[in-house]
């Protein structure tokens, strides 16, 4: 029976369209979600649209457009963008559906019956932009001396509301066991020891309704109110989980999201489910934010970066490779095309296709059609276990990219020294250069697979240029529940029918 492994992407805001930094979330989710399909699990992966807040409803009303049609467009144009990225997502959720409206009033109803929700009116500074409450100690000033929002460079409005609030400080100590017992439970660890900081500090119980907005999720205890980003925003995990892969404590859940909701994410979400007494999530992967000359990256000041665009122009291998091998996990990156463009020339065509281009290509010319396995220090890591291991649970893709950038290089290495295409020519060492050339093949067709979940469009025509029938049912689109993943890597002996005129390059690079 395969194992079960969720996957999920911040909900985003659908006041505009999609940029890189949102694109870089759903990249990293898709890549794992790859991988533990050709692992054999059996995978579910969501991503959608946060709609009931207050900065779509005005941006709705700037554009003169009713809610309803302007949410069903850009649902429909998130979608569109998805799909264009090749995301491998198998749920996309609207928080203004149905059933999600339904289990959300379900669980604030059992939290209500508990006492973990009660009334109280407050006066806080309130950002449109990050959708949140902000202390003042939040904020910095401008020029004028002004207080704004660090992110989003606004003043926030001064609001005063009788609302709802959940007791988080019930669940202090809740909490606290549970990071004890899930020493892990965000990464990078200096993010998950900022959280258990502010624990350790003073958690403020936190409002879950509104009463001056009238876009929402009605409470089923009040309908006078609507609820307030967390319940309506975190359940949505839930909801597209049909709900028992939550009650689950066998299923491996994971949440990708940026850094700016990680409190949210780490405290609020944990005492929420502890609520509704539901399995809490296993991991929780925290990005960073994109920049453009030092600033966060957002719509209101215009400086978004689209990645269809950038797709469209470098590759989907090629932003992909980028983002997951040169974004630094432990900070702000700031993007350039040209490094985009650098990367992507240097280290997959030039070390990566370029071996791919020498070893078939004299392949083909010397009649070679096998590979074969040869005692080697590459055997370590294609061991499928150890790398699932090492690299997976550990949640570091960067890593992972960085070894095998090593391994490719040392193959380049290998043909560099071994100059079979010398070899060949003298009887007395022909038989080495054809041994040689049967190894290199073999590992070009293991690192060609350990790049399966994210040189996407490089794996499928290395399946083409091989015409190998195991190898061509490998795909990490979708749930297949079979070994042929494990059963590929441990071929040690196959044939193959090359095809090297198909041999992968871009036009302007070598």
């Amino acid at each position: 029976m395969a194992k079960k492994f969720l996957v999920t992407t911040p909900i985003y805001y659908p006041n505009w369209y999609p940029h890189i930094g949102h694109a870089n979330s759903s990249f990293i989710a898709d890549v794992y979600a790859r991988f533990k399909r050709l692992l054999w699990y059996e995978v579910k992966f969501s991503t959608g649209n946060d709609e009931n807040s207050q900065k779509i409803l005005q941006q709705a009303e700037s554009e003169w457009t009713p809610v309803m049609e302007y949410l069903d467009h850009m649902a429909q144009k998130w979608e569109e963008v998805w799909q264009a990225l090749s995301i491998t997502y198998t749920d996309f959720i609207r928080t203004t559906a149905p059933h999600h409206k339904e289990l959300v009033q379900n669980v604030l109803q059992k939290a209500y019956d508990k006492w973990d929700i009660y009334e109280w009116e407050y006066k806080w500074y309130y950002c449109v932009g990050c959708e949140s409450f902000k202390k003042e100690t939040d904020l910095i000033k401008n020029e004028k001396g002004e207080l704004i929002c660090p992110d989003h460079l606004k003043t926030p409005d001064i609001l005063t509301e009788k609302n709802r609030f959940f007791k988080l400080q019930k669940y202090e100590q809740a909490i606290k066991d549970f990071y004890k017992n899930y020493p892990t439970f965000v990464e990078p660890g200096y993010r998950f020891n900022e959280v258990k900081s502010f624990v350790e500090g003073w958690l403020e119980d936190f409002s879950v309704s509104r009463e001056t907005n009238t876009f929402g999720i009605p409470l089923p205890f009040d309908p006078s109110q609507v609820t307030y980003v967390w319940y309506d925003a975190l359940f949505n995990y839930v909801t597209v989980s049909e709900q028992e892969w939550f009650w689950s404590e066998d299923v491996e859940k994971v949440h990708i999201l940026g850094k700016d909701i990680v409190r949210f994410h780490a405290i609020f979400w944990p005492a929420m489910l502890a609520s509704a007494e539901m399995a809490l999530p296993n991991h929780e992967y925290v990005t960073w934010y994109f920049t453009v000359d030092g600033q966060k990256m957002s719509k209101s000041l215009w400086n978004v970066v689209d990645p269809v665009e950038m797709v469209q122009k470098y590759d989907r291998d090629a932003v992909v490779f980028m983002l997951m091998y040169d974004v630094p996990i432990w900070s702000d990156w700031d993007f350039s095309e040209e490094r985009l463009g650098n990367v992507y020339d240097s280290m997959v065509i030039w070390w990566w296709w370029n071996l791919v281009n020498r070893v078939v290509s004299l392949c083909s010319k010397y009649g070679i059609s096998e590979w074969k396995c040869m005692d080697n220090n590459f055997f370590d890591w294609f061991d499928i276990l150890k790398i699932e291991e090492k690299y997976l649970k550990s949640w570091n893709i960067q890593w992972y990219l960085q070894d095998r950038y090593r391994l490719v290089q040392s193959a380049n290495e290998f043909i560099t020294k071994a100059e079979p295409w010398k070899k060949y020519k003298d009887e007395a060492t022909k038989e080495e250069a054809i041994s040689d050339l049967k190894f290199l093949l073999y590992i070009v067709k293991n690192l060609a697979l350990l790049s399966a979940p994210f040189l996407v469009n490089g794996f499928a025509k290395i399946q083409t240029m091989f015409e190998n029938e195991l190898l061509s049912k490998i795909d990490s689109s979708k749930n297949i529940f079979n070994d042929d993943f494990q059963k590929a890597f441990d071929m040690k002996e196959f044939t193959v029918d090359l095809k090297p005129e198909i041999i992968y390059k871009r036009v302007d690079a070598i």
